[in-house]
């Protein structure tokens, strides 16, 4: 069931209009480890265990469980998907103190959101799904699933469990049903998994992937389900507060490189042409073995645009991404020019999200990959806190 914009309340539409990170800021007042508002907020490494960390972190204010891949079917066609899960708490932990005793079953903090999309990237269309509902009566959150975790949103559902992951989802244009198994181990970001959103120490977010999943299972389209197999990623994130003041947005990639290495970066856009300090990325060795990657050494040049003649919004859709110190080049463009997610029915905010081709080279061995990419503050710069 799609949730019309106009029937969130005020208070929930505005976190909504700021996707998830970038909410509330921090008021005067702080103490280690929670803001002026009681949410917990994340101001150092983040400790993560698993299977524990898969699961919901509800005294944080927001939190999301994103997967994007790709698919390939009878004949070769080829495929690109997005499914990401969101969670965002609309008061502090501390007022649940005010409920009345017994709390009403309707009563909730929490509210969850999806997106899905499909690129079906021989025939050139993109297809894009929504859902949305209350953390109550079972409509939607974050349970035990044996070793693991479950998270719904209605009918949809991610399973993180310790062999293997499941993904399901039923949209008006296509359907997924996809078991995923890590090849290789979880990854955490930065210092530890503390990844830093701007220059204050509790502008960041607990931030740990699996980069490298394969894929099997079925696809569903105008009518046809076809069994698919492929490979994905898979980012989990939770944070209190927004990015730095004066970020608009950023440019955010996921590289599976053909050598069995990935790549993932994040540049912050802020006024001036150089990503902002506080971009960083990671490079996953064949092996396992991770180097973290500071913004001054990774260089992101764009190399071509598009304008979405929905939303009006000119996106970057080609790059030239280099690490000097480790003999890095790769030219990345998008698989398939219109892959804006516009989503009304939700979060009301209009981004790219889609599948990207690379190519380039580690020193003087060629390398080939795909990946996909995040673009957001282009069609509008984030909203204003609440």
């Amino acid at each position: 069931m799609k949730v019309a914009r106009n029937r969130w309340p005020l208070r929930a539409r505005a976190w909504l209009a700021g996707l998830a990170l970038l909410l509330a800021a921090c008021g005067a007042g702080e103490e280690a480890g929670v803001d002026a508002e009681g949410y917990r907020t994340v101001t150092g490494p983040c400790g993560l265990e698993f299977p524990r960390d898969h699961g919901a972190h509800p005294d944080h204010r927001t939190e999301w469980w994103y997967y994007t891949g790709h698919l390939e079917g009878p004949g070769g066609r080829r495929f690109g998907f997005q499914l990401t899960f969101f969670r965002h708490r609309l008061s502090p932990p501390s007022a649940r103190r005010q409920w009345p005793t017994p709390a009403s079953a309707w009563r909730t903090d929490q509210v969850y959101l999806a997106h899905a999309a499909l690129s079906d990237l021989d025939r050139g269309r993109h297809y894009q799904a929504e859902a949305a509902r209350r953390e109550a009566l079972g409509m939607a959150g974050v349970a035990a699933e044996g070793e693991g975790v479950r998270v719904t949103v209605g009918g949809w559902e991610a399973v993180v469990g310790p062999q293997a992951h499941a993904l399901a989802m039923t949209g008006p244009d296509f359907s997924l049903a996809l078991r995923l198994t890590p090849e290789k181990p979880p990854v955490a970001h930065g210092e530890r998994g503390y990844s830093r959103k701007g220059r204050a120490p509790e502008q960041a977010s607990c931030y740990y992937s699996f980069t490298r999943l394969a894929v099997q299972g079925t696809l569903t389209l105008e009518g046809r389900t076809r069994t698919v197999a492929g490979s994905a990623w898979m980012d989990h994130e939770y944070a209190t507060a927004p990015l730095e003041p004066g970020i608009r947005g950023w440019d955010w990639f996921s590289l599976q490189l053909e050598d069995r290495s990935e790549v993932m970066f994040f540049a912050l856009r802020s006024g001036s042409a150089a990503p902002h300090p506080a971009s960083a990325g990671t490079v996953v060795f064949p092996d396992g073995r991770t180097r973290s990657l500071a913004a001054a050494e990774v260089f992101l040049e764009v190399r071509d645009h598009w304008k979405s003649p929905h939303s009006g919004a000119r996106y970057p859709a080609a790059w030239t991404l280099t690490v000097p110190s480790l003999g890095l080049a790769l030219e990345i463009e998008a698989a398939l020019a219109d892959q804006e997610m516009r989503t009304q029915a939700t979060t009301g905010v209009v981004y790219w999200e889609g599948s990207v081709r690379v190519a380039g080279r580690r020193g003087t061995t060629p390398l080939k990959g795909r990946g996909y990419a995040e673009l957001t503050g282009y069609a509008a710069p984030f909203a204003a806190p609440l």
